[in-house]
């Protein structure tokens, strides 16, 4: 009954507890950064990484929705993002998940062997699949002949024992879910990892042309992000997300936008310190760089 008759009945208020008093003379320190979307995150990531005080070219790529790059070159700093989308962390695609138990890590396939191998997270049985996987997917089918330089499956791959017709275009049966349901990787899928991955490959090409510098100049690239250090490096190059890269420039970092936050929190001059390399970062708007959009389409059909 919710007429005005019925008194309404409420739960007794829970006082408040009393506020710390230490909490109040608490100062909040915000990591600088050095434009709105070349941010706080990214430059933690140039600090921690130790690029801003070695005397080589270098690159620093922090893989994540925002594909954020940073180049050094003398005494320049090149900085610029790219709108890569959630698709390396598993988001919006038909089996993808977050990092965690349960979640295929790694596929790898044989020429010799219809079932692939997988890792899972935890050693359970698996539930989805998370960013690391879906880089290897699509470097190894296109190894192996399952997918065009297009990001189709190819003729040949409707006679293989695992792909089969879908909703969304064939699919690749990766396993068995622990629920008794396939975990599958679709053709869309497949687009839109290739979308994400060529975003962040153009905005390498076009950062790197802006500077006047190319891939064999880049002594070493600092690949970063929640998931990058577990990346498989051939895989990571075999899909295009490093256009022009070899294996052996290429430094696993992590998260180094975290590892930038502790070092903040140990010692206090770092703040001072990112706030000057920050000052002289020039940030590149790559919607304003001609030919960026070509650039983009051409990173689309680009794998090794």
């Amino acid at each position: 009954d919710t007429s005005e008759d019925t008194p309404s009945i409420r739960p007794p208020r829970t006082p408040a507890a009393p506020a710390d008093p230490s909490f109040r003379a608490a100062a909040v320190h915000l990591l600088p950064g050095a434009a709105a979307y070349v941010g706080a995150d990214v430059m933690a990531g140039v600090f921690a990484s130790g690029m801003a005080y070695g005397q080589e070219t270098s690159l620093l790529v922090d893989v994540g929705t925002n594909g954020e790059i940073v180049l050094k070159h003398g005494d320049r700093f090149w900085g610029c993002a790219t709108a890569a989308g959630p698709a390396f962390e598993g988001s919006g695609l038909s089996c993808g998940m977050r990092a965690g138990r349960g979640a295929i890590s790694h596929i790898r396939l044989d020429h010799g062997s219809d079932a692939p191998e997988v890792e899972v997270i935890g050693n359970a049985p698996p539930i989805g699949v998370c960013g690391t996987a879906y880089v290897d997917f699509v470097a190894q089918s296109r190894r192996t002949g399952i997918l065009r330089h297009n990001g189709r499956f190819s003729p040949e791959a409707d006679r293989h024992p695992r792909v089969q017709p879908g909703p969304h275009g064939r699919e690749f049966i990766v396993a068995a879910g622990a629920d008794g349901k396939p975990i599958y990787v679709s053709e869309s899928d497949v687009a839109r990892l290739l979308q994400a991955k060529a975003a962040i490959a153009a905005g390498i090409v076009c950062l790197l042309n802006c500077a006047g510098v190319t891939p064999p100049d880049v002594q070493i690239l600092y690949l970063a992000g929640g998931f990058g250090f577990h990346m498989d490096v051939q895989n990571v190059i075999r899909c295009g997300l490093l256009p022009g890269f070899r294996p052996d420039q290429i430094s696993l970092v992590g998260n180094t936008s975290l590892a930038g936050a502790y070092l903040a929190l140990l010692d206090s001059s770092v703040l001072d310190e990112i706030k000057r390399i920050s000052a002289q970062m020039e940030t590149i708007e790559l919607n304003l760089v001609p030919g960026f959009e070509s650039c983009y389409i051409d990173q689309l059909a680009v794998m090794g």
